[in-house]
């Protein structure tokens, strides 16, 4: 109509070019209009950035990759030669998975992931499906290495990397590519960094590591929740008194504990059992588990504590990782890599013991 309008003008304002106006064809002046731009279906997600930090640990052949901005993570580790253990994270989806790898071909599946990486001299190709609340994604990406065994490109539809010993930085496409489809092709890179990366036969690991994994479970009997680890023999047992106040039972090989857990401060967590005198406490968004723990056997004595314990996710996970001592920390269980030497087995039980019942004091919110 703008044109229209500026038509009349025009020929109004000049008598040599007077016409009747009723012989003007309308649909011409409408077709030279420009033509309206419709509004998009639906908003385009927009790309999401990536900034991951790795932690290699050649020794005990595993790695880790998290952005908990993003709420993804990764963890791999190696159970046999040629094969890995894969735990990954993606808000609150928690999904295991295994890698095996025949040859130069690797595979990675369980928990709906199935992916295959194929290739040689440091150029792979990743293929497959990823599923993640019934949405299937289709992943199609390339990994050309860069300048060593642990830095490649990753690209394709929907996904940007670049990685190092140290990070993976990048972006994604939400509408393309899962926070799960991302968190698998970086277990695929973790595994072949873990690979690349084992130590020489001198670099091997200490002698007095000693593998734990607790399993925590609803309690038997008088306990309201316990922890074991029948291997390592430890055990950790609760049972609620008050709110905010458990009874504590330890058990760690052939000795045993009782003591108490109060939680009467927002942020603090007290254990006492025999000359036990162990705490959690916050400080600026991380915790601090400070004290001194009771220890028996050919270190009889007390062992002072002072490590720091990071909050992953706000939902009662964790992760401890110091020199002789990490710790990955979750409501289902506590494993990790200890120097008992430095960290005898009474102090993992009365970590165990804090931890858990900050789990209790605090439940993971139940969607509505």
């Amino acid at each position: 109509m703008k044109i229209l309008s500026a038509l009349l003008l025009a020929f109004s304002a000049s008598p040599a070019f007077s016409f009747d106006l009723q012989s003007v064809d309308v649909s011409v002046i409408k077709a030279m209009e420009p033509a309206a731009v419709s509004a998009p279906a639906s908003a385009k997600a927009a790309s999401q950035f990536l900034w991951m930090s790795v932690r290699n640990n050649p020794s005990w052949k595993e790695a880790e990759a998290n952005d908990w901005g993003a709420r993804i993570e990764a963890r791999v580790r190696e159970s046999f030669k040629d094969s890995y253990n894969v735990d990954l994270r993606a808000d609150n989806d928690h999904s295991w998975a295994s890698i095996r790898k025949t040859g130069s071909y690797y595979s990675l599946s369980g928990s709906g992931l199935f992916l295959n990486m194929s290739g040689s001299n440091g150029s792979y190709f990743i293929n497959g499906t990823v599923t993640e609340n019934g949405k299937i994604t289709q992943v199609s990406v390339n990994v050309s290495r860069r300048f060593d065994d642990f830095s490649y490109n990753v690209f394709g539809m929907g996904l940007n990397l670049f990685t190092d010993r140290n990070s993976m930085n990048g972006n994604y496409d939400p509408d393309r590519f899962s926070k799960k489809a991302v968190a698998a092709v970086t277990s695929l890179i973790l595994a072949v960094q873990v690979e690349k990366g084992q130590p020489k036969p001198e670099q091997k690991a200490v002698k007095n590591t000693e593998r734990i994994w607790l399993t925590i479970r609803p309690g038997f009997g008088w306990n309201t929740v316990e922890a074991s680890d029948p291997f390592a023999r430890i055990e950790v047992g609760l049972r609620k008194l008050f709110d905010k106040e458990y009874d504590a039972e330890i058990k760690t090989n052939n000795n045993r504990q009782w003591g108490r857990v109060s939680g009467f401060f927002s942020r603090r967590l007290e254990l006492r059992a025999g000359r036990t005198d162990l705490r959690m406490e916050e400080w600026a968004g991380r915790w601090e588990i400070t004290g001194t723990v009771e220890t028996q056997g050919a270190e009889t004595g007390e062992k002072g504590v002072r490590l720091e314990l990071r909050d992953r996710f706000g939902d009662g996970s964790f992760y401890l990782w110091e020199d002789g001592i990490r710790l990955d920390i979750d409501r289902r269980g506590i494993s990790g890599d200890v120097d008992t030497k430095l960290y005898p087995k009474e102090v993992i039980a009365a970590i165990t013991a804090l931890v858990m019942t900050w789990q209790q004091i605090n439940p993971t919110p139940q969607p509505h």
